[in-house]
C-alpha cells in the first residue's frame, strides 16, 4: 500500500501565501465541500498558478489529511478526497502504518468517508 497517494500538478504556484484564519462567516472547504462555520479556524491560501491568481479555503481537518498523505509529491487543491478514493481507499486498513500520526478526528473522517465511498459501489 502506498502511504503517499496524493499527487500534485506539474508546477506549483509561482508565488503563494498561506495563513490560518478564524471564519467570521460561513465558508465552504475546497476539499470536503463541507461548511467552515463562523468562529472556526481554517487555512486560507492565495497564490498564482499558471499566471492566474486564485485562493482556497480549507478546513483544518482536510489540511491535516492532505499534509499527511501528500508527502513529497504535493497535491492539487480540490482533489484530495477524489485522489484518496482512487489511490488509498481500495486498500485502506484501520490501524495500518499509513494511519500513524493522524489525529483521532482525521482517522474518523477517513473511516467515515471510506464507508460512504464503499456504500456508493452498491
Amino acid at each position: 500500500m502506498v502511504c503517499c497517494p496524493l499527487y500534485g500538478g506539474e508546477d506549483g504556484p509561482s508565488c503563494s501565501t498561506t495563513k490560518v484564519r478564524t471564519a467570521r462567516k460561513e465558508h465552504r472547504c475546497v476539499e470536503c465541500r463541507e461548511a467552515i462555520v463562523a468562529g472556526t479556524k481554517y487555512e486560507y491560501a492565495t497564490g498564482v498558478w499558471d499566471g492566474m491568481p486564485d485562493s482556497f479555503k480549507t478546513c483544518l481537518s482536510c489540511v491535516e489529511i492532505r499534509n499527511h498523505f501528500a508527502c513529497s509529491s504535493g497535491w492539487e487543491y480540490g482533489s484530495v478526497w477524489s485522489q484518496l478514493e482512487e489511490s488509498f481507499f481500495p486498500d485502506m486498513r484501520a490501524g495500518g502504518p499509513c494511519m500513524q500520526g493522524l489525529s483521532p478526528e482525521a482517522k474518523t473522517r477517513l473511516f467515515d468517508r471510506r464507508m460512504a465511498w464503499l456504500g456508493d459501489d452498491e
